[in-house]
């Protein structure tokens, strides 16, 4: 079966405001704009759409060979770090000291370090920091990025880049010195990359917002336990493969005419829906989502 029409999702993690306390965990879902309706529960829950989901029960991720040397982040702490973040979201206890029924492979360095996901070619899920620039609005507030490319009619996810705001950010790691703590902002956009949306648990990692200086979302909490295990609950049959979609390739598409690229729009966090074997569809557009910044940050109980 040909693939279906695909469309990125963005999901942003942000430097913090105040917010109101709700409880429960939101699955990322195909909701394109104005489709779908938020959950009188939790507006980052919406309703209508499909969950998003990896077919397989191993993924792969990959980690751009530069790490930010803005920032003094070498490749091998800047991987360590983001290995470190998954083994958190896998190490869970989802009921009778049985684990999520996922397995995360590393598969190391990588060159390409743009967003793109390819209908042809190989391709790699890939962690990059931007310490040049950053191309999406809420420079000033905007830590992380997540982008997640899609079947739209069924939710399996293909392909998932995460983009550090390296530029903006004075990113730190350590327990010294805490400025944007890397292994806090990875551990949130781990379950993004997963497929967990925002929640509205204010003690949630997977809550949308950060205070600088904190090191609080390095650690899961309840809401973040019970939705790792709804998306992946132990003893799953699925099989497992844990290569990218198409083969795993370092290296980026090129020449880029003959890609299939995940393309964003200069004021908004979005993507171009192509469908079968590069049949047209029509533009999609999502918003990041997450909270503006504040002078004031939440207080996380521990």
């Amino acid at each position: 079966m040909r693939a279906a029409s695909v469309l990125g999702l963005c999901a942003a993690l942000l430097v913090t405001g105040t917010a109101t306390s709700a409880a429960a965990f939101c699955r990322t879902t195909t909701c394109g704009p104005g489709q779908c309706t938020p959950s009188a529960d939790c507006d980052y829950c919406l309703e209508g759409g499909k969950p998003l989901f990896w077919a397989s029960r191993c993924v792969s991720f990959s980690v751009h060979q530069a790490g930010s040397p803005l920032r003094g982040i070498d490749f091998e702490t800047a991987r360590n770090t983001i290995a470190g973040s998954y083994a958190r979201w896998m190490a869970v206890d989802c009921g009778g000291g049985n684990g999520p029924s996922l397995q995360v492979y590393d598969y190391g360095a990588v060159s390409c370090n743009r967003q793109e996901y390819n209908q042809r070619v190989g391709n790699s899920n890939i962690w990059m920091f931007r310490d040049d620039y950053w191309p999406y609005v809420g420079a000033a507030s905007t830590l992380a990025l997540t982008t997640i490319t899609f079947n739209v009619k069924t939710g399996e996810i293909f392909d998932a880049d995460v983009e550090v705001n390296s530029l903006q950010n004075s990113i730190t790691v350590g327990d010294t010195g805490v400025q944007a703590d890397l292994d806090s902002i990875v551990t949130h956009e781990a379950g993004h990359f997963l497929g967990l949306s925002h929640s509205c648990d204010t003690d949630a990692t997977m809550y949308a917002s950060y205070k600088v200086g904190q090191i609080g979302l390095r650690t899961l909490e309840p809401d973040d336990v019970a939705g790792i295990c709804a998306l992946f609950p132990p003893g799953s049959e699925r099989p497992c493969s844990s290569e990218p979609r198409h083969g795993f390739s370092s290296d980026c598409c090129s020449p880029r005419s003959l890609c299939d690229r995940t393309q964003k729009d200069s004021s908004s966090c979005g993507a171009a829906a192509t469908g079968a074997e590069g049949q047209s569809s029509p533009w999609w557009l999502l918003g990041a989502l997450g909270l503006a910044a504040a002078s004031l940050g939440r207080r996380r109980r521990r």
